[in-house]
């Protein structure tokens, strides 16, 4: 017990040391894009240099860069991410809003991406050297290559306005109304009883969930079918076989368990893939989650909320990989030795 509590702790101090390093890059490249975020919010026509000095100041921009750093590190370890240039707004209340947006796409995709991946990877590795392993691999490698916002559009036009299946972006119609429970807007509309707007929330994540899980898909795909495929030669796997075990049974009991922990691990890893492709697809659909809020600050050179946003999303994918490693001595007993 002491030694699991040593290493969380470890892993506690490391996650915190990786996002105080990325809170120092983040705040420093965001000072080096060019623009400057008062003309972003005044305009340039009819403000004078005395206007602009005393909005800086009033901002706290014209201080010195370490003095801005340490001011704001201090009020977001109090949990005040700071004002919004644009609009004057707590930040964090409202990247916690559009949080939620993004999670139930992430899940989603998560979902999809990896119950797919592991599905194709297995059946790709029993059936090596098959035509379907031969396809599946090729269409992994296709995943892995194409890019996310190419993906996006492609299935715009295909789906929507050709075929005119899904809606082309945004999160729901104009004319449906969700009553706000939790803020995530699915969850809400099941918990309502708005089956109307179940419906209509669904279509318009369909595209965005298949843009956002192919890649990873594919990932988990190939990360499964070699794990497999190096289990499946193992010892005891003929011994159960022998035993008169099916082949079916033996893969699911002892060849997927032993098989699960690169998975797992790469899973983790594509958390970070999903929340960092969520900003170009909800950018492609025009989904209203914490990625195209990000993108709109970064447009507008809105400090506070691209470092609040990229400070949240890097908690959450270190939280997240702690879980997975906290998980592989639930998959597998002798990563607990």
């Amino acid at each position: 017990m002491r030694r699991v509590l040593r290493t969380l702790w470890i892993r506690l101090f490391n996650s915190a040391l990786v996002i105080a390093v990325l809170s120092v890059v983040v705040f420093g490249f965001m000072r080096m894009i060019p623009g400057d975020p008062i003309l972003a919010l005044m305009g340039t026509e009819g403000i004078t240099d005395a206007k602009l000095a005393e909005v800086k100041k009033e901002l706290g921009l014209d201080r010195p860069l370490y003095v801005q750093y340490l001011s704001w590190a201090w009020h977001v370890l109090q949990g005040d991410f700071g004002r919004s240039i644009q609009n004057n707004e707590p930040v964090l209340p409202m990247l916690l809003e559009r949080l939620k947006v993004t999670a139930e796409l992430a899940v989603a995709a998560t979902i999809l991406g990896s119950s797919l991946g592991i599905l194709i990877g297995v059946v790709s590795a029993v059936r090596r050297n098959t035509i379907f392993d031969s396809a599946s691999m090729i269409g992994a490698l296709s995943g892995v290559s194409m890019p996310v916002f190419w993906l996006g559009i492609i299935l715009i036009v295909g789906f929507s306005v050709k075929l005119d299946i899904f809606p082309t972006g945004g999160l729901v119609s104009h004319n449906t109304r969700l009553v706000a429970v939790t803020g995530f807007p699915l969850l809400d509309s099941l918990i309502t009883g708005q089956r109307a707007a179940t419906v209509d929330i669904l279509k318009h994540m369909v595209l965005p969930t298949v843009t956002l899980a192919f890649a990873p898909a594919a990932l988990v795909a190939r990360t499964t079918r070699a794990s497999v495929l190096e289990v499946i030669n193992e010892d005891y796997v003929n011994a159960g076989l022998a035993r008169g075990l099916s082949f079916a049974g033996v893969v699911a009991r002892h060849v997927m368990r032993n098989a699960l922990i690169p998975v797992v691990t790469i899973i983790g890893l594509e958390i970070g893939v999903y929340l960092g492709g969520s900003i170009v697809t909800e950018s492609v659909f025009s989904y209203p989650g914490l990625g195209r809020y990000m993108m709109q600050g970064i447009m507008a050179n809105d400090y506070p909320v691209v470092q609040g946003a990229i400070i949240l999303y890097a908690a959450i994918i270190v939280v997240v990989n702690l879980v997975v490693d906290l998980s592989y001595s639930a998959i597998d007993p002798r990563v607990r030795s």
